[in-house]
């Protein structure tokens, strides 16, 4: 046996201590890619060692699961049944066996994911699920998370099986997508390459429609790097429908700080918030008697008056449009309908009034 097999073992051993009960030599190793233990009635641990194939894996088995004791084993799994058309994996397969074990109490399995692929579905950290594989019918069931952290999710099992987790990507009926345009009057100041124009800025907004609330996702690219800026929904855009300056411009209405937005090295910048968005997102202020007002554009605003500088900005005279109410200009933003004039964050205009508003 290697030094290193002999670390693991120890490792698998520190996680069995407590309530393997059984027979002797309960603990068997981590080896040849699998985590085992021998398991009896008042219950145990087996738990995937930092940096192996296993890490984040955890399987609880509860007192009183097993009637006798058994040989536990988790391993690297990878069945030949696909999951459902609706369903993208986010995280690696494993087989808890023996297969199709029944347990008199659920074990409780928690198994990591990766959150870039969570979030590439537009999904969030607390929408990932368990899918397992039934022994008898040969398909996948869908096991809702019971508790979930950070690049893992916690489920519950009343048989041992195969698992692996992962999201159902929203349907396109509950997407709706629009971009965010650069404000001309600053566009050179937000872009990365401001002089080739196959490569400025380009800011895609998918948000999806949710039942107690709605997600936005928010990738933009060709921005100079190491920007900061801030996220806002408005009641007004400054632009037309077609993205030139709107001449009737005056103000943009009640605005709502919604996060903040940071360009990386390479210049891009992404966001994830969630949050009332699609027809709901209003404000009302009854002390100076502002009724209930949707604000159904995005838009971000230069964290740093100075990074606007350069395009003609003022920075004596900062906007509000960040924590400390000294923001720069505004950045980018959506464009309102052609025909309703609302923001992309109204799906359901009512046009039998004028101007058009939007039916919650």
């Amino acid at each position: 046996m290697s030094l290193k097999t002999i670390a693991m073992c120890g490792l698998a051993c520190a996680a069995f201590t407590v309530g393997c009960g059984g027979a002797p030599g309960a603990m068997d190793s981590v080896s040849e890619g699998a985590l085992r233990a021998t398991i009896g009635p008042a219950g145990g641990e087996l738990l995937g060692a930092a940096g192996s194939a296993l890490e984040g894996v955890r399987v609880v088995i509860p007192a009183g699961a097993l009637s006798a004791a058994t040989e536990i084993t988790v391993r690297p799994s990878a069945s030949a049944v696909a999951l459902p058309s609706t369903a993208t994996r986010c995280g690696p397969e494993f087989s808890i066996e023996p297969a199709d074990l029944a347990l008199a109490q659920p074990a409780e399995v928690t198994l990591p994911f990766d959150e870039v692929t969570v979030t590439a579905n537009e999904r969030f950290d607390d929408e990932v699920k368990v899918w397992a594989l039934d022994g008898a019918s040969g398909k996948w069931g869908q096991k809702l998370q019971t508790d979930g952290a950070a690049g893992s999710v916690t489920v519950q099992l009343q048989a041992l099986t195969t698992v692996a987790a992962g999201v159902n990507p929203p349907a396109s009926t509950d997407v709706v997508h629009f971009q965010l345009v650069p404000n001309p009057k600053f566009a050179r100041c937000l872009a990365q390459y401001p002089d080739d124009p196959s490569r400025q800025p380009a800011i895609a907004v998918d948000v999806v429609r949710g039942d107690l609330n709605d997600g936005l996702f928010l990738k933009a690219e060709g921005m100079k790097p190491g920007l900061s800026f801030d996220l806002f929904t408005v009641e007004h855009s400054s632009l037309l429908a077609d993205g030139t300056a709107d001449p009737s411009f005056k103000n943009f209405g009640l605005a709502w700080y919604q996060s903040d937005v940071q360009a990386d090295d390479n210049g891009v910048a992404r966001v994830q918030i969630r949050t009332i968005l699609l027809d709901q997102i209003f404000g009302f202020d009854p002390v100076v008697s502002l009724p209930p007002t949707g604000t159904f554009e995005v838009g971000f605003w230069f964290n740093d008056p100075r990074d606007a500088a350069a395009c003609g900005f003022d920075v004596t005279k900062p906007t509000p449009f960040n924590g400390e109410h000294e923001a720069g200009p505004l950045a980018a933003i959506s464009l309102p309908d052609a025909t309703t004039g609302l923001g992309p964050l109204c799906t359901k205009p009512d046009t039998s009034v004028s101007p058009a508003r939007c039916s919650p």
